[in-house]
């Protein structure tokens, strides 16, 4: 959070990648920072013992998710 905060304070645009366990720390670590406008990419984390099928699907739908997000 504070590299993303540091990198839109010096005007680079960004997007903080963030696991969906994260996501509220994130969210209340940037308010409390100044910066609640953030912007993020929340994806699910991988859950041990996962079938190597089902993280490589996970992996194909966040990769395409964050393709539309960089637009």
């Amino acid at each position: 959070m504070r590299d993303g905060i540091a990198l839109k304070s010096a005007g680079h645009p960004t997007l903080v990648l963030v696991h969906d366990v994260f996501e509220r720390a994130a969210k209340a670590q940037a308010a409390a920072l100044g910066m609640p406008d953030l912007r993020m990419f929340v994806f699910t984390q991988h859950l041990p013992g996962e079938p190597d099928e089902m993280e490589a699907e996970k992996a194909a739908r966040a990769a395409e998710a964050l393709d539309s997000n960089l637009l």
